[in-house]
């Protein structure tokens, strides 16, 4: 008995309206919804290559301990689970601090005068 297909019926396609938010736009949202205070804890020995790609995207990878901020939003968080093993995160509300993720080094406790020849 040979066996007919039968073409499924497709819904109609509407358009769909999209808006654009510019750069300052989302700058401001951002500030308004809050950030992810992303530090990466653990070392990428051993680690797959694709969880290193995540873990570069994120701005991460370099250093240990070096913190970075991430808006909140769902491709972040995404990209955070993926990791969750190897960072440790913190929900910031507000705008992102001035300094970033600089910090201040410790003296030297001695400091260099001049150059003997």
């Amino acid at each position: 008995m040979p066996f007919r297909i039968f073409a499924a019926a497709r819904p109609a396609v509407t358009s769909i309206s999209r808006t654009y938010i510019t750069a300052a736009e989302s700058a401001v949202t951002g500030a308004a919804e809050g950030h992810y205070k992303v530090t990466q804890t653990r070392s990428l020995i051993g680690v797959p290559k694709t969880t290193i790609k995540v873990l570069k995207s994120l701005g991460l990878g370099r250093k240990i301990g070096r913190p970075v901020f991430q808006p909140h939003n769902a491709a972040a968080a995404g990209k955070i689970l993926k990791v969750k093993e190897l960072v440790k995160v913190e929900n910031m509300t507000g705008p992102i601090p001035p300094q970033g993720f600089q910090r201040t080094r410790a003296t030297k406790g001695y400091k260099v005068v001049g150059k003997m020849i």
